[in-house]
C-alpha cells in the first residue's frame, strides 16, 4: 500500500464546531426571516445600513485571513469564524424592520 503524499493532510480543512454552530444559528435566522417574520421594533435605515458595512468588514477581514490560512491553521479558524460571523449578522439584518419613508 503506497503512502499518501506528504501534502494529503494539509489538504483537508476541518470546520470548528464552533464555526458550525455560528453557522447553524444563521441559516435558521435566515429561514425565519423568508418566512416572513420580523423584529417587533422599527430599526432606522441608517443602522441597517451601519450593519451591512459591518458584515462588508467581516468579510473582507475573512478573506484576509483564508488567503494566509494555507500557512496557519488557526488563521484557517479565524477565516471561518468571520465568513460564519458576517453570515449571522446578514441574518440579523434581514430581521429589521425598516420604517416607512
Amino acid at each position: 500500500m503506497r503512502r499518501p503524499p506528504p501534502s494529503w493532510r494539509r489538504s483537508i480543512r476541518p470546520i470548528y464546531p464552533g464555526t458550525f454552530r455560528t453557522v447553524v444559528i444563521g441559516l435558521v435566522l435566515w429561514a425565519v426571516s423568508l418566512l416572513g417574520f420580523r423584529l417587533p421594533f422599527v430599526v432606522p435605515l441608517w443602522v441597517k445600513l451601519l450593519g451591512e458595512v459591518v458584515v462588508v468588514w467581516f468579510l473582507w477581514r475573512g478573506w484576509k485571513a483564508a488567503r494566509r490560512a494555507p500557512s496557519n491553521h488557526l488563521r484557517l479558524f479565524s477565516a471561518q469564524e468571520l465568513f460564519a460571523t458576517a453570515f449571522l449578522w446578514q441574518a440579523v439584518i434581514l430581521l429589521f424592520r425598516t420604517a416607512p419613508l
